[in-house]
């Protein structure tokens, strides 16, 4: 067996809901031809049908990755929301960049710790009541990205 085996079969092992789930998902796609995140946002999947096996298989691993990664995004939006809905109470923080599930910002150094709290607020909020894993982000300050330290909390 090799490497790459060996962990998927001792990540199904460890989570034996996980196959159940992978097969669910790809039936349901296989009949809609989308997948959804939590949200319910839509990913159309036009070769999940097809008889060519490559694009099959790009359609089903992109139908088992949508409701993963696409959600951590959906929940990024959210918190970019309600990091935007406080900008005028902070005219001094400046949203720079976004990079995957990373947020920059341009702020006063004085205002770090103040920055950190409510961005840190944001961006934990749960928005499923019924998911019981907490979201945790970690913050880092610096003048540049070769200055960065992490803040504790």
């Amino acid at each position: 067996m090799s490497e790459c085996e060996t962990i998927i079969q001792n990540l199904k092992s460890g989570y034996p809901g996980l196959a159940k789930w992978q097969d669910e998902v790809k039936k349901r796609a296989a009949v809609s031809c989308y997948t959804e995140t939590w949200l319910g946002r839509r990913r159309y999947l036009l070769g999940i049908r097809s008889s060519d096996w490559g694009k099959k298989s790009f359609a089903e691993r992109c139908a088992l990755n949508t409701p993963i990664q696409g959600t951590a995004a959906d929940i990024l939006k959210l918190a970019c929301g309600r990091i935007i809905s406080g900008l005028p109470e902070r005219l001094w923080l400046k949203p720079i960049l976004q990079i995957h599930d990373e947020l920059v910002f341009e702020l006063p150094e004085d205002k770090a710790d103040e920055a950190v709290v409510f961005i840190k607020e944001c961006m934990e909020t749960q928005p499923f009541p019924e998911f019981d894993v907490p979201i945790v982000a970690e913050a880092s300050v610096g003048r540049n990205f070769g200055e960065m330290k992490e803040m504790e909390d």
